[in-house]
């Protein structure tokens, strides 16, 4: 919680100059009506450090390093806005203003966060007893020591569906404080169980490195392969990064922040010595993510798996991320040869080699984004382009660069498109050859458009929580729907937004609910939407048996990922006869664990269809 007032920053900004917090770090010399002095933000002999009381801001002719005083704190002691503010204050003896809460509030608060924290100790407990045996021999196969399972606060959820809640019973935990942990659920018989089973727990904190939920991942071939708690009053998944609190440290140190895929890569990087990466939670990077590494830093870089659906997410995030850049914030991406994670890539390189890849080889935004236009087009492989080519990409570049906010950012990228359509496709244009740690994106990852093209099931599930908005809160044991990602991520995004609005306004009508999707600039998917949804308004009069539309709702679920894991097994299948010999074992056991994964769903998919 921000122990501060908003305008309290403002305050200390207006009453203490900005020459006296930088001369306890810089000598600073008057130089007319500036001061001047050697930068502590990189090494020089010659001063070009300023620093000007008047505008309050010091600036820096050498790095471009530029900010208040605040800022300065948060990158000369690697500290964030809340901690540099309270520092600050601490320093020239200003007494921070009490916040007044809602006394019951914050007493509610305290209690849930004691709640998660004694969550986590069970679970901590859990994978050091004899029944954890497994957990922690798989994290011993990956390379995880007990000092990275303690550090990480790694933990192992039994194969029960009632010991955790037991447990929270015994510590003096009422049923609705346990129910509102995210980790248990209530069933439609009203019973409550236990989540998350059988499963190897990762603690997630928020940036003060307090728990407030939690993943997991599974130790058999139970779907879905991980798992998060709910979301709840202290948790949202669009605005938490796993390993934030222990990464930003780093990431000041470093001056950039590494976004990977999971939980396993960012442990896996820490045990190589990369500690700067945090990772999203099971669900898209969103703009809240990204602005929030941009308050620790002005470079990130996306190292995502290096199949599709890594690339899919790199995708994006270069769309989503126009409107944050400019000449100081800036993205760039990292594709990973052979289509590995970080965690492989640094088992069959070295975390050195990763490092060169992050720090010198990454792909900046502008050429990502050609890149994806290109393919987006299907044009990617062609000698020369008619005009008609030409005009097409520089049409659907420059609607892509209309989000850029900043000016010159803007001007310089559209200046930077126009020279590549230039000599794009020529005949005489030499295209890079790509070897063993190409950041070349493989054309055949980016056949994106291919994945799922029908997408009539996420259609149907969509039109069914129109239909019966309180599929918005369906649970079970291997879905939360709040969390399921759509293979399309605008579903995804279309499905969210319907959770979001009718938890805002639960009376709202169908028909107004299309019109705000569509004013969110989703018409283009709304239309297909409206046809499904009367072709099932037709069927259904919306008075219906909960649990036989419950059922239905879990058809169509376990059909969507059916569809996305097949697209995997096959994509596997794939690469069995091009594939390196380094990556034999890590395919293999990728196809067997697919296959495995598709016989369970085809088999829970015949039962429902039979009962129905």
């Amino acid at each position: 919680m921000i122990a501060f007032p908003k305008d309290f920053p403002d305050k200390l900004r207006s009453s203490i100059l900005t020459s006296e917090v930088v001369a306890k770090k810089v000598k600073l010399k008057a130089h007319g009506k500036d001061f001047l002095g050697l930068c502590p933000f990189h090494n020089e002999k010659t001063p070009s450090f300023t620093v000007n009381d008047s505008k309050g801001f010091y600036h820096c002719f050498g790095c471009q390093a530029h900010g208040d005083i605040i800022s300065f704190i948060m990158n000369s002691e690697s500290l964030d806005f809340v901690d540099s503010v309270k520092k600050i204050a601490h320093d020239f003896n200003i007494e921070i203003p009490k916040v007044i809460h809602n006394k019951q509030q914050y007493e509610k608060v305290n209690r849930s966060l004691l709640l998660t924290e004694k969550i986590c100790n069970i679970f901590e407990e859990n994978i050091q007893e004899a029944y954890g045996f497994k957990a922690r021999e798989y994290l011993s196969s990956r390379g995880i020591s007990q000092n990275t399972i303690k550090k990480f606060r790694i933990g192992y959820a039994i194969d029960s569906y009632e010991f955790l809640s037991k447990k929270l019973y015994s510590l003096g935990f009422s049923e609705q404080e346990i129910l509102t942990s995210g980790v248990v659920a209530k069933n439609d018989n009203g019973k409550i169980y236990d989540k998350l089973r059988n499963r190897i727990i990762f603690p997630i904190t928020n940036r003060s490195n307090q728990v407030i939920a939690f993943g997991g991942r599974v130790l058999n071939s139970d779907l879905p392969k991980y798992l998060n708690s709910s979301e709840t009053d202290a948790f949202k998944k669009n605005q938490t990064l796993y390993n934030l609190s222990q990464a930003k440290k780093y990431i000041f140190e470093k001056k950039y922040a590494i976004i990977v895929e999971g939980y396993m890569d960012v442990i896996s990087l820490d045990v190589a010595g990369i500690k700067n990466s945090v990772a999203g939670l099971g669900t898209a990077i969103s703009v809240n993510h990204l602005s929030e590494l941009f308050n620790l830093t002005d470079k990130i870089i996306l190292c995502l798996d290096g199949d599709v659906a890594g690339i899919k997410a790199a995708k994006r995030v270069a769309e989503i991320s126009l409107p944050l850049i400019n000449s100081r914030k800036n993205i760039s991406f990292v594709f990973l040869p052979n289509n590995m994670d970080p965690d492989d890539f640094v088992k069959k390189f070295s975390s050195k080699d990763l490092i060169d890849l992050i720090e010198n080889k990454a792909i900046n935004l502008s050429q990502a984004m050609f890149d994806f236009t290109k393919n987006d087009l299907d044009l990617e492989n062609k000698e020369s382009l008619k005009p008609e080519d030409k005009a097409k990409i520089e049409i659907l570049l420059m609607k892509r660069i209309d989000a850029i906010k900043d000016i010159t950012t803007k001007k310089y990228f559209s200046q930077f498109f126009k020279e590549k359509l230039f000599s794009f496709g020529r005949r005489d244009h030499k295209k890079p050859q790509p070897n063993n740690l190409s950041l070349e994106i493989n054309n055949k990852n980016l056949k994106l458009n291919n994945i799922n093209k029908d997408d009539n099931i996420a259609k149907n599930i969509i039109a069914f929580l129109l239909k019966f908005r309180f599929l918005k809160d369906y649970q079970d044991e291997n879905f939360d729907f709040k969390e399921f990602n759509l293979n399309n991520n605008k579903f995804t995004e279309i499905k969210d937004k319907i959770i979001e609005i009718s938890e805002e306004n639960p009376q709202i009508s169908e028909e107004n609910m299309l019109l705000n999707l569509e004013n969110y600039g989703y018409s283009n998917y709304i239309k297909d939407i409206r046809l499904v949804f009367e072709n099932i308004s037709c069927h259904y009069s919306g008075q219906e048996d909960v649990k036989e539309i419950t059922k239905k709702m879990r058809l169509l679920l376990l059909k969507e990922l059916l569809a996305q894991i097949d697209s995997q097994y096959k994509e596997q299948l794939l690469k069995i006869d091009d594939r390196a010999t380094h990556q034999t074992e890590i395919i293999d056991n990728k196809i067997k664990e697919l296959f495995s994964q598709k016989n369970k769903i085809e088999a829970l998919i015949f039962n429902i269809e039979r009962d129905i």
